[in-house]
This record gives structure tokens, sequence and C-alpha cells, in this order.
């Protein structure tokens, strides 16, 4: 077979599966008429097609037609609709509550939109909009490290106004904080025996340490379960470090508290007055403190009371005289 012949092939494959995606059912005629070729040639790229992994369906009646099966379109069709909504959902967080200014972000947001079914992917792709001029590739290099089992050398502002610092790490895991929808990272610099979260954001410049670059490190394979690390956390703070919390809430407040399952829930039960109480694990940060459960607290106001730990409690009192003190009469 001639270069010309094979390339002549793939562009006819491409062609295929673009029909059968976007336009099937079709039959082996009509298949043949748009790609321009004899019905054995069709069944031929169809062989070669369900070869490399991909999976063509075909009707039952007669003449057959054939379709090319999404990952949201599951063969009993019982799924599809739950896998499209939750694709759309995955699609929405992603851009519209964790957006990160990265032309590559935006091209696998646009490749999981192709996931979705017609009438989805039609409205998705209208707040789909690329970055403007040059983007950072900071999320890039992060996740390539990750994924390669690369260490990187990154440059990193702390909040607390220090001059950024230089340092080598090694990637252990990556998520999106529920709290602020931001990107983080959680690493371990080398020389140090902790993994340590950095906020994505805050990372100014990072490049990997790779054979090509001629700095490649040995990137070891780091023991992190996020089960063990995360589960239960109310942001990115998490581990071992935790401590009970028992809070009531007023009735006015109940139904909006008691309706589902919080994070490190131990226990919950309305009570007889109407009040509902509330005890939790809460995850403590490196001050011993959970700041993280206080913020939640403080954003109910009056509505409700910090039971114990009595120096949470005490601590919770102190920030509402302060409040009250300040911006009082």
């Amino acid at each position: 077979m001639t270069v010309t012949r094979k390339r002549s092939q793939g562009q006819r494959l491409l062609r295929h599966i673009r029909l059968l995606s976007e336009e099937g059912p079709l039959t082996n005629a009509e298949l043949a008429r748009s790609l321009d070729c004899q019905p054995q040639e069709v069944q031929r790229d169809r062989r070669l097609l369900r070869a490399e992994g991909h999976i063509i369906l075909e009707t039952g009646e007669r003449p057959i037609r054939y379709v090319l099966q999404h990952p949201w379109r599951a063969a009993t069709g019982s799924l599809e609709p739950v896998r499209a909504v939750v694709t759309h959902a995955l699609l929405r967080l992603l851009r519209h509550h964790a957006p990160t200014p990265s032309r590559v972000y935006h091209e696998a947001l646009l490749s999981l939109t192709e996931q979705l079914p017609p009438r989805l992917q039609a409205v998705s792709r209208l707040t789909l909009t690329p970055p403007q001029g040059n983007t950072p590739r900071i999320l890039e290099t992060v996740a390539a490290a990750w994924c390669y089992g690369e260490a990187i050398e990154f440059l990193y502002q702390k909040p607390d106004g220090s001059a950024p610092k230089w340092s080598v790490a090694d990637i252990a895991f990556m998520e999106i904080n529920r709290s602020n929808l931001d990107w983080y990272v959680f690493a371990r610099r080398q020389g140090e025996g902790k993994v340590k979260t950095f906020h994505l954001s805050r990372f100014q410049e990072a490049w990997r340490l790779t054979a090509q670059t001629g700095s490649s490190q040995p990137c070891p394979d780091l023991v992190f379960d996020p089960r063990t690390e995360l589960d239960g956390a109310w942001g990115i703070i998490g581990g071992q470090q935790r401590c009970e919390v028992t809070l009531r809430f007023t009735p006015d407040a109940a139904p909006y508290v008691s309706y589902r399952r919080w994070p490190g829930e131990l226990e919950s039960q309305p009570q007889d007055d109407g009040r509902y109480l509330l005890r939790l694990n809460a995850p403590l940060d490196r001050h011993n403190l959970p700041v993280e459960v206080m913020a939640w607290i403080r954003g109910w106001g009056a509505r409700v009371e910090v039971v114990s730990p009595l120096w949470l409690r005490q601590q919770w009192l102190a920030d509402a005289r302060q409040v009250g003190e300040r911006y009082g009469p």
C-alpha cells in the first residue's frame, strides 16, 4: 500500500467516525455515498474501527444501520440520562466554579463536552469561551509531573506576604477544594517528611525536572490515601488531627441543617424544643484549630451555639463579643 493510499484511508476512517458519531444511525450504502467509496471498503473500515476499540452498534431492522456508541450512551439506555447529567454537572463545576486561565484546560473541557448528547452539548458550548492572550502553564506543568511521576521546581508565594520561595517537591495529589472551589496541590518538598498543601494560584513559576531538561530526579511513590487524609475535611484540611465539636441550632435554622449529612458528622438529632443538635469531627490545622469548620459556624450567626469543647466555645463567644464591640452602637 502506498503512503498516499494509507493517508487517504486514515482520513476516511476519521470521517467514518464523525459520521457514525454525529449523523448515525446510517446504512452501509449511506456511509459509502458519504465517504465516496465502495460498500466493501466501508465494511473493512468498520472492522478496523472495532479492532481499535470503537463500539459500533447495529439496529435490529433491515437495512441494518450503524452508530458509534458514546461514553454517555449505555447499552441498555437506562443510564444514559444520568451519565449525561453527571458529565454536564462536572463541566459546570470545572468551567464556572473552578475556572483556570489555561488553553489546555479549555481544550480538555471541550473534549468533555463531546461526550454529551446533542441537546446538552449545544447549551454547554455556549459558555465555553477560550481564554484570551497568553495563559500560564502552571496547571499543565503540575499535572504532567503528577501523571509521569516527576519532581517539580516551583516558586511559591505564601499568603503571609513573605518573599516567594523556590522549592523542589514531589506531587502526591491534586483536587478542587469543596469550600472555595480552587485547585490545590498536595506535595512533599524534597528533604521533608510530610505532604503539605499548596494553592495552585500561588505558584508563580514551575517546571518539571525531567530527563529531557537534564535535571531528572527520582520521584518516590508517596503514600497518600485521600480517604484517610481528606474524607471528613471541610476544605483542604484533613488528616488524623481532629476534635469533636457539638453544635446546637435554633428552630429556624434546623431545617437547613438536618436535610443532609455533613463532613465528619458523628451524630445528629432534633431536640424537643425544636432545636437541632449536631456532633462532628472537625479537622485541625497546624495550630490545632478547626479553622474551616469555624468559618462555617460563623456563617450561621446567632442561629447556632457552640456547646463543646469549652475552649472552642470560649473562642466563639470572644469572636462574637469582638464583633459587637467593634461595630456595635
